[in-house]
């Protein structure tokens, strides 16, 4: 099977183990971000700016550039219907799109 010169693919980055997601995507036009992160907050004038609301952590500046040219998206605020707050279980979620049954198998392999 062939794939067609012109296919799209899904490419998901996903920071495990402590990633601070508020000063990865950072909602820099937020005040409460400054405010409650006084010490750990990202300047809004090193914030490398994708909309008016949001922008990349300065050490992001790669997945910028792939941001300018139209091929990054960033798809904030994911859930699932009713969490029991385990971390765990909500990779396993994550990675199955399975919120009722466990599952060796996903969407992302």
């Amino acid at each position: 099977m062939t794939t067609p010169a012109n296919a799209k693919t899904v490419v998901v980055i996903q920071l495990s183990g402590g990633n601070d997601a508020l000063n990865t995507v950072i909602p820099y036009n937020n005040e409460h971000y400054y405010d409650l992160r006084p010490q750990v907050n990202i300047s809004q004038d090193n914030v490398l700016k994708i909309n008016d609301e949001l922008g990349f952590n300065p050490s992001m500046a790669p997945i910028k550039r792939l941001w300018d040219e139209g091929n990054v998206a960033v798809i904030n605020g994911i859930g699932y219907p009713s969490p029991n707050r385990s971390h765990f279980r909500s990779m396993d979620v994550w990675h199955t799109a399975e919120p009722d049954t466990i599952s060796n198998e996903g969407w992302l392999g």
